[in-house]
């Protein structure tokens, strides 16, 4: 494994983890105004659902790469 594999594998960690963090706040946000009562066709909803879904989006993209990229260095899955 050469140092630029080992810099890119904890790049994508580093911003696994925060990506993750992320998606938990955008899930807590949309589960707040539901819980509040707010209908499903509030535009606040639709706007909450979009970013939720596109930080998730990122976050299992980049989980794919990343576990491609351990494949392919020969690494185990967790």
């Amino acid at each position: 494994m050469t140092t630029e594999d080992k810099q890119l594998l904890r790049r994508q960690a580093y911003r696994l983890t925060t990506l993750g963090v992320t998606v938990e706040r955008e899930r807590s946000k949309l589960k707040k105004l539901i819980e509040r009562g707010v209908y499903y066709d509030d535009p606040r909803v639709a706007r909450a659902v979009e970013r939720f879904q596109t930080v998730h989006f990122e976050w299992t993209e980049l989980e794919k790469a990343h576990l491609r990229l351990r494949r392919r260095l020969g690494m185990e899955d967790f």
